[in-house]
């Protein structure tokens, strides 16, 4: 929900994070007219999410339990701030987790917080947001191949850029917190860094099949155990926005401390307990990273992921627009490609479907987060012919769904595939599974948005420029005036597409 922009308007906001290991909170006010804040409160407290999930495949009972209390406490405390906006997400352990609707739906039945799944790619898509205010323009992030590293205690999202320009991001299943949970037993201090860093290099795998295309000058790393190795280097005045560590500088320190235990880490450098548990598996993971890219430096930013949330929550619910969409246009255009749908039809069909959105407005009464998965659905609708022309608009469905798009969430995605897939043949039934498993509010979402992708492509066949279209909206029908650019009018289209149209707006449509 955005609230209005009143120019002196102060209201407080928080943020909660439940991590594998720890839940926060950060309560603050902000300020309207420029979008500041000053921190009122911060808490954390320890819940072990990630032993249960990485060992067992599920959250335990009693970690339950002990979550629901702290975020009743959490609760009881926003209350007493007068909280107004909140947002709560849970990231890897929660995301893994088998019983993880069933643990969402206890918290909000205990608590009233809603907690939603922080998916990898959201995590992408705040790691870019971060380096765009944290990272200084020095370390070249828009003029070199830069490779960002968010190191969890879960799972480490790495994202590859060349220029500024997002190539891949992928979600790898290894983390600080993880890599120890999945020893059993007691070793030696040299046991336990071999065990753990045969798992790290194991779950890199994936990754050093395209180490080809992941050559960079430098690796931001992200996270608390990025951040604390500043410690260990003896890095006293760290800079407030960003600080590096030369290849040479890091395998120094981390054949320095490549026999020590954790208990040796912390007395030796200050660290506390935690972090110094989360030390050796950190430089495994970055040792893999920087040995794939061949990369000479590590930049680490100061930023907490805290406060990253907290202004990106600021960001939306002021209605700013969101600066990682230029990425999201490039990686769709990358999948076009990638299933050669990157063609003037599929730009002519975006670019129709991108007009009647706007100017049916008053029709729909959809938002710019509708208009997005439209594009996706528009640019997409043909990437199933790579797979097979028979049923195509089906293979396209399965290939959005199952593509991972940073800033667009699951459901979001769920919502693009059928509509691509609606885009010809039967409109939806309430039959087919995938379209009957949505709520109410989605399914309409899925018909208007459909009905106005049809008329889109039937539009695009007839090789008109989009910009020239002119659209007259009246009571019971819609008039649609085209250029002189037309190749041909294919009636028995047009008629099909008409009748889904009228069916979802009950609105008739007429060409000009």
């Amino acid at each position: 929900m955005r609230i209005r922009k009143e120019k002196n308007q102060k209201i407080t906001m928080a943020t909660i994070d439940v991590g594998a290991h720890s839940a926060r909170m950060l309560i603050a006010e902000v300020n309207g007219a420029d979008r500041t804040f000053v921190p009122l409160e911060e808490l954390e407290k320890p819940v072990p999410l990630g032993s249960n999930v990485f060992r067992n495949g599920e959250i335990s009972d009693e970690s339950i339990q002990i979550l629901c209390g702290i975020l009743f406490n959490f609760r009881q405390k926003m209350d007493e701030y007068g909280v107004t906006h909140y947002r709560a997400i849970a990231t890897s352990a929660v995301r893994e987790a088998e019983n993880a609707e069933i643990f969402i739906e206890r918290v909000r039945h205990a608590t009233g917080i809603e907690v939603k799944i922080f998916a990898g790619t959201d995590e992408a898509r705040l790691d870019y947001t971060a380096v765009m205010d944290e990272i200084p323009a020095q370390y070249g992030f828009h003029t070199l191949p830069v490779l960002i590293a968010d190191i969890g205690t879960g799972a480490c999202q790495v994202s590859a850029y060349d220029c500024g320009n997002l190539c891949f991001t992928e979600t790898l299943k290894v983390g600080t917190l993880r890599a120890i949970e999945q020893l059993h037993g007691t070793y030696s201090a040299s046991a336990m860094n071999y065990y753990t860093s045969m798992m790290i290099d194991s779950a890199f795998s994936e990754l050093r099949s395209i180490s080809e295309n992941l050559k960079a000058e430098s690796i931001i790393a992200m996270g608390t155990s990025a951040r604390a190795l500043l410690k260990l280097i003896r890095d006293k005045n760290p800079p407030s926005a960003a600080t590096s560590i030369t290849r040479d500088k890091f395998f120094l320190l981390r054949t320095e401390i490549s026999d020590f235990t954790y208990e040796e880490i912390s007395e030796k450098y200050g660290l506390t307990p935690d972090l110094a548990e989360m030390a050796q598996p950190c430089c495994m993971i970055l040792d893999n990273l920087l040995r794939l890219t061949d990369a000479g430096t590590i930049i680490i930013p100061m930023a907490s992921t805290k406060y990253l949330l907290l202004r990106d929550f600021i960001n939306e619910i002021f209605g700013e627009k969101d600066r990682f969409e230029e990425q999201l246009h490039s990686l769709i255009m990358r999948t076009a490609t990638r299933y050669r749908c990157a063609n003037e039809y599929c730009d002519r069909t975006t670019r129709f479907a991108n007009e009647l959105f706007r100017k049916l407005e008053k029709l729909h009464g959809l938002g710019h987060s509708d208009l997005l998965i439209l594009r996706i659905a528009a640019r997409l609708h043909k990437c199933g012919l790579f797979i097979n022309n028979q049923a195509y608009h089906k293979h396209s469905y399965y290939i959005i769904q199952n593509t991972e798009i940073p800033g667009i969430s699951l459901e979001a995605r769920k919502i693009a595939a059928l509509v691509a897939r609606y885009h010809r043949k039967s409109p939806p039934k309430i039959l087919h599974p995938e379209y009957a498993a949505l709520s109410g509010e989605e399914r309409s979402l899925v018909n208007k948005l459909a009905a106005i992708l049809r008329i889109a492509c039937a539009l695009a066949a007839m090789s008109s420029v989009p910009e020239n279209m002119t659209v007259k909206l009246e009571a019971s029908r819609v008039t649609i005036k085209l250029g002189d650019e037309i190749s041909y009018f294919p009636e028995s289209m047009a008629e099909i597409d008409t009748d889904y149209f009228r069916s979802v707006y009950a609105c008739k449509i007429v060409f000009s």
